[in-house]
Order: structure tokens, then sequence, then C-alpha cells
């Protein structure tokens, strides 16, 4: 009790603050359960905004090089020959769809391919010259398929396939053969390591490349099974994917879109609801938190009877007891705010870490914690200020 002052109506508000900081230590442990609870509180809601932020950043990572305006269709056999549509047909797409800005006609598979001394299975991409640009596919050694490899026998590898192909002294490089089914091709390039995306139609890096025109060497059907299209920027990818797929249908193959747009927002609310989820956990902490500092005021109050009957003796108002009180319970829980937001952040930066993703601070939520938490402070700290305003001075005067 010694920690406590009484001070005079009409005190400065600073010296109203310190005095309101005096009382919440005298109170010692009960004040720190309140205030725990308030930290715990807020801590969770900044930790999950923050995730929020930072998943939302990841999502749109997994669009980087080939972007949010993408839709790939997938012809899947619906009998028993290879499924596929006429490379024209999709050649042709920017000229008769005027919502496609690129068009790209892949066929893929997968099959057995086989150095000098190793052997491995591996994706098999029959790819047309455009596909290192609209993928973004670095090539680390040699040159990639160009308009002169036409039908020819020359052959890239991904990183992780040149890797698997090579032995001790014969490295499958530029100017190494790799038998692909029962052709051979010499490896004219090597792509650097790229980081898998949604929309990639196979993994880059555990592939085989060779020219799209004599795909019938080494898969089963001689058309392309995959469309890589570029849409223009702010077109609605649902209807522009049912338009192509109904221009690129044919018996045999049951035609399939899948729009980067809708796997993004379907991504993003996903994680939306999960940090709602998440968010509102915390809320319920923060909740209980308010409860207990009420219940830290109210017992103030009861034990402070004496002092404010004195306050109301020398001239106090209501209003002046009511605002002590007030402020008491906005400086627990603001303090317990910003305690809270940098454990918060710090669950956060954990998270991030743990899980791989570049750490992001989502800076409007640096105010949010101790915003929140304060007005939870006046909204609780309001009924122990009204009751202490209530009591009767010379009932107070005489309370032990």
């Amino acid at each position: 009790m010694s920690a406590r002052r009484t001070l005079l109506p009409d005190a400065p508000l600073g010296e109203t603050f310190a005095e309101a900081f005096a009382n919440l230590r005298a109170q010692g442990r009960r004040s720190a359960l309140a205030l725990l609870g308030i930290l715990i509180g807020t801590a969770s809601i900044i930790a999950m905004l923050n995730v929020g932020h930072m998943a939302q950043r990841e999502s749109l990572k997994l669009f980087s090089d080939m972007g949010v305006d993408m839709l790939q269709i997938l012809a899947v056999p619906t009998g028993e020959a290879a499924a596929g549509f006429p490379r024209e047909a999709v050649e042709r797409l920017p000229q008769s769809d005027p919502a496609v800005a690129a068009a790209l006609p892949l066929a893929t598979g997968r099959g057995p391919v086989r150095s000098s001394r190793k052997q491995t299975d591996l994706s098999i991409v029959a790819m047309p010259p455009g596909l290192v640009r609209l993928a973004r596919l670095p090539v680390a050694e040699g040159r990639s398929i160009a308009a002169i490899d036409d039908c020819g026998f020359g052959a890239v590898l991904g990183h992780k396939a040149a890797e698997q192909l090579s032995a001790p002294g014969a490295a499958a490089g530029v100017g190494s053969r790799v038998l692909v089914g029962d052709y051979g091709f010499t490896v004219i390039g090597v792509f650097a390591p790229v980081v898998a995306e949604t929309l990639d139609p196979t993994d880059y890096n555990n592939a085989v490349f060779v020219p799209l025109s004599c795909a019938r060497r080494v898969l089963p059907g001689a058309d392309p099974n995959v469309a890589m299209i570029r849409l223009k920027p702010g077109v609605d990818g649902e209807p522009a994917g049912q338009r192509i797929i109904a221009a690129l249908a044919r018996p045999g193959s049951s035609l399939q879109a899948m729009n980067a747009q809708r796997i993004l927002q379907t991504m993003n609310a996903q994680k939306a609801v999960h940090s709602r989820m998440l968010a509102a956990i915390g809320a319920i902490s923060l909740l209980v938190g308010g409860i207990g500092v009420m219940n830290v005021m109210l017992m103030s109050v009861m034990e402070r009877r004496r002092e404010i009957g004195l306050r109301a003796a020398i001239g106090a108002t209501p209003r002046d007891v009511q605002a002590l009180f007030v402020i008491e319970a906005a400086v627990l829980t603001l303090v317990g705010g910003v305690v809270g937001t940098l454990f918060g952040l710090l669950a956060g930066y954990a998270i991030a870490v743990s899980s791989g993703w570049d750490f992001g601070l989502a800076v409007w939520t640096l105010p949010l914690g101790p915003g929140v938490a304060g007005l939870i402070g006046l909204v609780f700290g309001l009924y122990p200020a009204i009751t202490a305003s209530r009591l009767d001075p010379i009932e107070a005067l005489r309370a032990d």
C-alpha cells in the first residue's frame, strides 16, 4: 500500500498516469496475471495477422515467374488413344481469341532415359523454342532448343536430370549422348535449377527436353497435350478458359483448365479462413484478459474505499474518480498490448523461419495491438470506475 499515492482533484494528466502505474505495481501478481491474459491475446492476433500477410506473399511467389495471368489447358485421354489437341489450333489462339496474349503447345510424358553408364526415369518434354522465354528457364551450359533444331536430335537436360545421368568420369553435359526411348540425342544444353511453380506442367529440373516437332519419337502421341496460355492483363480466366477448351476440343480427349487467378484466390481464401480462425482464438484470449482486468479493478475499488472517500471529501467529482480507474485499466492493458505485439512479431518470425518463408512485417498491425488492448482496458475498466464513483464518501471513509 505504500506505493500508492493519493492525488488532489484536477491533478495533471502525467501525475495521474504515474499514480496509475504505482497503484498497479502495488497490486503485484494480480496485475501481472491480468496483464498476461492481454499479452497472450494480443500476441496471438499480431502473430496470426502477420502470418496471413506472409502466406499471401508466398502464394504470389508461386507465380513469380509466369505471373497470375496464366492459363493451362491439359488434355486427358478418354479412351485408349493418347490425348492431345492440334498444335496449329493452340498457336492460332492469339489471333483467334482477343483475351490471349501468347499460347504455347507442349507434349509431356515420362519414360526411361539412359546415358553411357546410368539410366533413370525422367519427365520428357517436347517443347517449342518459346518455352524458355515463357517459363524463364535459365541455361547453365550450352544453349536451349532453337528453331534450327526442329525435328532434330538435340536435347536439353534439367539440372537434376543431368546429375542423375552423370557418373564418375562420364558427366552428362553438353556434347554427351543420351538415349530417350529408342532414339539417341546429343545434349546441347543444361538448364540451371529453377523453383517449381504451381502451373508448371512438369518438374523442369527432373526432365529431358526435345523438339516438339518430332514428339512422336519419344512420346505416345504426336500432338501436344498441354497448352500454356498467357492472358492479357485484366482478363477473367474463367470464361476465357471455357472458350479455349471449346476451341481445342476433339474426340478422345477431355480438356481441363487450370486458372492461375482462381488458384491464387482459393489459396488466399483458405489462408484467410485459417488466419481469421486463429485470430478469433486470440480475440477470445483478449476477452478473457479483459475480464481479468475488470476483476483486478473491482478488487482495487474494494481495497481503496478509504482513498476514494478521501478524494470525494477534498473535492474530487465522480468523473475524477472514474477517470483514475479507467486510466489504470487502460495503462494495464496498453502495457500488455505493447509487450504482446513484440511477442507476436517474434512468434511470426519464428513461424516464417520454420516454414522457410521470407519474414514480412504487416506494418498496419503495429498500432493495432496496443490500440485494441487499450480499447479493451477502457471497456472493461468502465464498470469498476462507475462502481468507484458511486461509493458514498461517508461510508467509504468509515471502511477499514
